[in-house]
C-alpha cells in the first residue's frame, strides 16, 4: 500500500521522462527540420549569386563606373550587419531554442517580445544617429565622386540604404524566432522571393531609367519588404501565439538575451579580426599589388566553407533544443555525425577544387594570376579545418558555451596574426593559410580536444540530475 501510494505520488508531481521512442522520433524531427532549413538556405544562396552574376554587369552599363562604384561601397555597409545587432539576434535564437526545448511557450513569448522591443530600440538608435549625422557630412566629397549626378545621388542613396538597413536590424527578429523554433526554412524560403524581388527591380529599375536611390531600394528594400511579409505571415496566420505583446515584455528576458548577445558579440569582433585581416596584412607587408594572388584563390575556396556552413547552421538551435530537453544522446551523436559528413564532404570539393583552380581562376580573371602550389594546398587543408571547426561552433553554440569561444579566440587571433607577418615575412603569400592552420590547431583545435568531451559529460551529469526520480 505504502510502495503504492509513494509511485502515485512521484506519477504526480514529476513529468514522465521521455521514452526512447519518444527520443527517436524528436530526433528524427531534428535532423528533419534541419535538412529542410539547410536546403532552402542554399538553395536561397544560389539563387543570390545566380542574380548577382547577372545584375553586376547590367548595373556596370547602366551607371557606369563611377555610380556602379558608389553603389558598390554604399553595398559594402552590409559587411557589418554581423556586428550591427551587438550579438541581439543570437541572444534571442538561444533564448527561443532554450524555452523551446522546455515545452515553456510562455518563455518563447518572452524572449519574442523582449527580443523584438530590444532590435527595434537599437533600429532606431542607429537610425537617429545616422540622420544626425547626416547634414553635417558631405557625402559626395566622402565618396569623392565627381560627376555632377553622382554627387547628386551620394546622400540620398546612403539615406535609402540606411532605412533599409535600420528596417532589416528591426525585422531580424523573426527569422531569429523560427530559427530557435527549428523553422528556419521559413525564413529561407521568403528570401529567395526576396532576392527574385530584387532581381525584377533592378532589371525594371534599368528599363525605366531610374535614379541610384531607386536601385538601391530595389535590392535592398526587396529583402526587407520579404521579410516583412515573412513575419506578418508567421506571427498573423502560422504563430499568432508568439505575436511580439508590449506586456510580455521580461527584464529578465531581456536581460538573458542580453548576455548572450554580448558574449556573441564579443565573438563575432574577434572571429572578424582574425579571420578578415588577411588581406590588409599582405598589403601592408608586401604591397597591394600582391593582394590578387591571395584573395582571389581564397574567394574560390570560401565559396566552400559558406556553403558548408549554411547547411551545418541549422543544428544550432536544434542542439539547443535537445541539451535543453535533456536529450544528450541526440547531440552527441549528431556532433560526431556532421563532423564527419562536413570532413568527408569539404575534403572532396576542397580537393577537386585544388585540382581545378589554376583553370577555373584563368577562366574567371585571365592570365593574370599565378598563385602558387603550396598557398593552393594550404587553402584547401584550410578550408576543411574551417568547416569542420563551423560544424563544433553549432554544438557549442546551441549548448550556450559561449565563455570558451571568447576565451580561445582572442588567443587564436594574436597568434594567428603574429604568425601571418612571421611567415609572410618568409614565404609571402603563401605563408598565409599555413599561419591560420597553425594558429587555429595550437589555440582552438587542441585545447577543444580536452573540453568538449568534459562538456559533454557535464551536459549528461546535468540531463540525469534534473530528469532523475525523487524519493519520496
Amino acid at each position: 500500500m505504502i510502495a503504492s501510494t509513494k509511485r502515485r505520488l512521484q506519477d504526480l508531481l514529476l513529468p514522465k521522462n521521455p521514452t526512447r521512442a519518444d527520443d527517436h522520433s524528436r530526433g528524427a524531427e531534428r535532423n528533419r527540420r534541419a535538412a529542410l532549413t539547410g536546403g532552402a538556405a542554399t538553395l536561397a544562396r544560389v539563387v543570390q549569386i545566380g542574380t548577382s552574376l547577372v545584375t553586376v554587369p547590367l548595373t556596370l552599363k547602366y551607371l557606369g563606373n563611377e555610380r556602379f562604384g558608389l553603389w558598390m561601397t554604399i553595398s559594402s555597409v552590409l559587411a557589418m550587419a554581423t556586428f550591427a545587432d551587438f550579438g541581439v539576434g543570437n541572444g534571442v535564437l538561444n533564448t527561443v531554442a532554450k524555452a523551446f526545448g522546455k515545452d515553456d511557450i510562455q518563455g518563447v513569448r518572452k524572449a519574442v517580445s523582449s527580443g523584438f522591443a530590444v532590435l527595434s530600440t537599437i533600429a532606431i538608435l542607429l537610425l537617429l544617429s545616422f540622420f544626425t549625422a547626416y547634414r553635417c557630412v558631405n557625402w559626395a566629397d566622402f565618396f569623392r565622386v565627381t560627376s555632377p549626378q553622382a554627387r547628386g545621388e551620394a546622400g540620398p542613396a546612403l539615406a535609402v540604404f540606411a532605412v533599409c538597413f535600420a528596417l532589416n536590424i528591426f525585422m531580424d527578429v523573426v527569422q531569429r524566432v523560427q530559427l530557435g523554433l527549428q523553422q528556419g526554412y521559413r525564413y529561407g524560403l521568403w528570401q529567395l522571393c526576396g532576392s527574385a524581388a530584387g532581381f525584377i527591380g533592378v532589371l525594371g529599375g534599368i528599363w525605366l531609367h531610374v535614379s541610384l536611390p531607386v536601385l538601391v531600394i530595389a535590392i535592398a528594400g526587396a529583402p526587407v519588404f520579404a521579410t516583412t511579409l515573412n513575419a506578418i505571415h508567421f506571427f498573423g496566420f502560422v504563430r499568432p501565439d508568439l505575436r511580439p505583446c508590449r506586456d510580455l515584455v521580461s527584464r529578465n528576458a531581456i536581460s538573458e538575451i542580453a548576455r548572450l548577445g554580448g558574449l556573441f558579440f564579443l565573438l563575432q569582433i574577434v572571429c572578424a579580426v582574425g579571420f578578415s585581416a588577411d588581406n590588409f596584412i599582405i598589403a601592408r607587408m608586401l604591397g597591394a599589388v600582391n593582394v590578387p594572388d591571395y584573395s582571389i584563390p581564397q574567394r574560390m575556396f570560401a565559396l566552400i566553407a559558406g556553403m558548408s556552413s549554411m547547411l551545418v547552421a541549422p543544428l544550432w538551435p536544434a542542439y539547443g533544443e535537445a541539451i535543453s530537453r535533456g536529450d544528450i544522446p541526440w547531440a552527441r551523436k549528431t556532433l560526431g555525425r556532421s563532423m564527419r559528413l562536413v570532413l568527408v564532404v569539404t575534403s572532396v570539393a576542397s580537393g577537386a577544387l585544388f585540382l581545378l583552380s589554376h583553370k577555373l581562376i584563368y577562366w574567371w580573371v585571365g592570365s593574370r594570376i599565378h598563385p602558387p602550389f603550396l598557398l593552393l594546398l594550404g587553402l584547401a587543408i584550410w578550408t576543411i579545418v574551417t568547416c569542420c571547426g563551423d560544424a563544433l561552433g553549432m554544438f557549442l553554440n546551441g549548448a550556450s558555451l559561449i565563455r570558451v569561444q571568447v576565451i580561445v579566440g582572442p588567443i587564436f587571433t594574436i597568434a594567428c596574426i603574429a604568425t601571418k607577418i612571421l611567415l609572410i615575412h618568409r614565404y609571402g603569400v603563401t605563408g598565409v593559410p599555413w599561419a591560420t592552420i597553425l594558429s587555429y590547431v595550437g589555440a582552438v583545435a587542441i585545447p577543444y580536444v580536452f573540453y568538449v568531451p568534459r562538456a559533454i559529460s557535464r551536459l549528461s551529469d546535468s540531463a540525469e540530475k534534473r530528469l532523475a526520480p525523487i524519493n519520496l
